[in-house]
């Protein structure tokens, strides 16, 4: 493993999220392809598995050898067409769609693993089934079995000016805040039990 080499010209990065669910494909099921590297154990095709393979710590992973250099033609065609063969299939998204959706009920991982997360799903969903199975984002999440949110709305916001800490406290018990401190800078009104503190902002009018 410690030999393996990225190849220079590879212009494919794996992000995190990618590297979590390539992580647990290996966890669940093992490396089930071989990872394709030139002659000087420079990768070909396989980057990511490898870079999957080196974060879960595994000190050796199945390759096939070919005789080639990593500048090779043969060679670069061999890195290009493991990187975009696979994006000239044509996919069934609702077939998609509802395979995910029986795979997030069923798996205790949920859809780890898949390359999907539930947004994502929720989304497909949105965007492949028609007006009379989801009208929107929420049915959408609904179908998919996200928690139902509540849709951001416009705040406003006002400025009370305060001439002492007294007024101050005075003022927070009068709109209700039940839990507030001495660096309170602002308040919802009518009080919210999940107070994040964005309606009212205060000034303190006690110095200079």
């Amino acid at each position: 493993m410690a030999e393996l080499k990225p190849h220079p010209r590879n212009y494919r990065k794996h992000p995190e999220d990618q590297l979590e669910h390539l992580c647990e494909s290996i966890r669940a099921n093992g490396v089930y392809r071989n990872i394709a590297i030139a002659r000087d154990s420079t990768i070909l095709a396989g980057h990511g598995v490898a870079k999957a393979c080196a974060k879960l710590g595994m000190a050796t992973i199945p390759v096939l050898r070919l005789d080639l250099d990593p500048g090779d033609p043969k060679a670069l065609k061999l890195l290009a067409g493991d990187n975009e063969i696979s994006n000239l299939a044509v996919i069934d998204d609702r077939a998609l769609s509802d395979m995910l959706k029986e795979i997030g009920e069923i798996d205790i991982e949920g859809l780890l693993g898949t390359g999907y997360d539930d947004m994502m799903l929720a989304n497909l969903a949105m965007v492949t089934r028609p007006r009379s199975e989801i009208e929107d984002f929420n049915e959408a999440a609904e179908w998919v079995g996200l928690p139902e949110y509540e849709p951001v709305v416009d705040t406003i916001k006002v400025v009370v000016s305060l001439r002492s800490q007294e007024d101050r406290q005075a003022f927070l018990a009068l709109v209700g805040a039940k839990k507030y401190t001495d660096k309170t800078k602002s308040v919802w009104w009518p009080h919210r039990d999940n107070d994040d503190l964005n309606s009212v902002r205060f000034e303190d009018k006690s110095r200079g």
